[in-house]
């Protein structure tokens, strides 16, 4: 008979002693192969998470940029380009510029696309007296707001005009009055007005800022134009600044700068400033957020790591352990046979043979068994679902030859002492002793 033969006819002879090795055996492998697949499984769900957790970030970054920006625009323009010859002090002084610039700038501005400006507001203002009413206002005419090309993403769908400006064109025929202008003349929305010979309807009574555009009286920038005879006459372009890194304040200057080289910009810092504070703090949101979401699946697989290092160790100790008890039993049990079959001249390789391969067998088919006990039960804890493309995927080459290699060295390893044992029995003792 052969020797693969003398090891079947010995496992069918001790069928629950096998069977019960066996199932230790895949009780090691199915812990070994579950905890790397259950590691397998938090990185790929992990990996999912947190790309869900990025894409819902992104939104909600994306909403809280578009809540900055309406709350920065409201905050109104950050930035005022005058002619170069204007005196600051004299600026301040007056409350407009004095000194203007041809109107064709703020196109210039516009179709060279500047990155750096949103929101073009050419404006012509002037300190006269109301003449039908005599109280000094602050004479402001405006076409409204000129689109910049480059930032079609404001613009309405012909690119004509901004979805959402700060200020609005003021119809024809229609004035707005700031709001200290209004109260000391008794004006309220609707009502009908004459300037400089004309009759106007208040569009509008703008809200107290408490400087000297209380005192303002908007129209067309065509009408105050013609009644300070300075057709395509402007003197002065306000803006909003759109960096949104305070250490970027004076880029506007140069882009608008190398447009326009005979004028200046004043920058509002503290408003750029409040801009940019805004804009950071939203990519702040983002980044906690997304950090947080990886710290805490870092934790839980430090955690699962540390258990996969506590069980798979006494689950391979105890499956080496009980197939060493369990063939050394078997030994003792089959010593006269042994004996007798070395009276007969069978080999002791052969005779150690049989136990050792026994093991090895028992290994084999127990790393099988729990390597699909392990994979199936390691990636249904780890959440991932029987039916997915992951499911299968957990099922590796890489860790199916790990199993197959590591179960059956394991048993032969516990098995060679008492084979050894059974091998070197001498047959002349065996026999006396029965």
């Amino acid at each position: 008979m052969t020797l693969w033969g003398l090891v079947v006819r010995e496992a069918r002879f001790r069928l629950g002693g096998f069977c019960i090795g066996l199932v230790s055996v895949v009780a090691a492998i199915a812990c070994l192969t579950g905890a790397v697949t259950l590691l397998h499984a938090h990185d790929i769900r992990s990996d999912r998470v947190l790309i869900e957790r990025e894409k819902a970030t992104r939104e909600e970054m994306a909403r809280m940029e578009d809540d900055y920006r309406l709350i920065m625009r409201d905050l109104g323009h950050n930035v005022l380009i005058i002619h170069r010859d204007q005196d600051l002090a004299a600026l301040v002084a007056a409350g407009y510029p004095e000194v203007t610039m041809p109107e064709e700038y703020v196109h210039r501005l516009a179709d060279r696309g500047i990155a750096t400006l949103n929101h073009l507001l050419p404006v012509l203002q002037k300190r006269t007296v109301w003449p039908e009413h005599g109280v000094e206002i602050l004479l402001s005419g405006t076409p409204g707001q000129t689109p910049n090309r480059a930032k079609k993403g404001f613009l309405t769908a012909d690119g004509t005009a901004y979805r959402d400006p700060i200020v609005a064109t003021i119809p024809h025929g229609a004035v707005r009055l700031g709001n200290g202008v209004a109260r000391r003349l008794g004006l309220h929305e609707g009502d009908r007005v004459v300037l400089m010979g004309e009759e106007f309807v208040v569009d509008r009574v703008l809200p107290g800022e408490g400087n000297v555009d209380d005192i303002a009286v908007w129209c067309s920038l065509e009408k105050v134009q013609q009644w300070l005879g300075l057709e395509g006459r402007i003197n002065g372009i306000l803006g909003l600044e759109c960096i949104c890194e305070v250490d970027r304040l004076g880029e506007v200057a140069r882009e608008v700068g190398a447009i326009l080289p005979d004028v200046t910009v004043l920058e509002f810092s503290s408003r750029v400033r409040a801009r940019a504070q805004a804009r950071g703090r939203a990519g702040e949101a983002h980044r906690t957020a997304i950090a947080a979401e990886m710290e805490h699946q870092r934790r839980m697989r430090r955690e699962r790591e540390l258990f996969a290092a506590v069980l798979v160790p006494v689950a391979l100790t105890a499956a080496g352990l009980w197939v060493f008890f369990l063939v050394l039993g078997n030994v003792r049990e089959r010593r006269t046979e042994i004996g007798v079959l070395r009276a007969l001249g069978v080999r002791q390789a052969t005779i150690m043979g049989v136990f050792l391969l026994k093991a090895v067998a028992m290994g084999a088919l127990g790393a099988v068994l729990g390597y699909v006990v392990g994979v199936v039960g390691g990636a249904l804890w780890g959440g991932v679902g029987p039916t997915t493309a992951d499911f299968f995927g957990s099922f590796r080459l890489r860790l199916f030859l790990a199993a197959v290699l590591v179960a059956p060295a394991l048993c032969a390893a516990a098995a060679w002492l008492p084979a050894m044992r059974a091998a070197r029995q001498d047959p002349a003792e065996v026999l006396r002793d029965r």
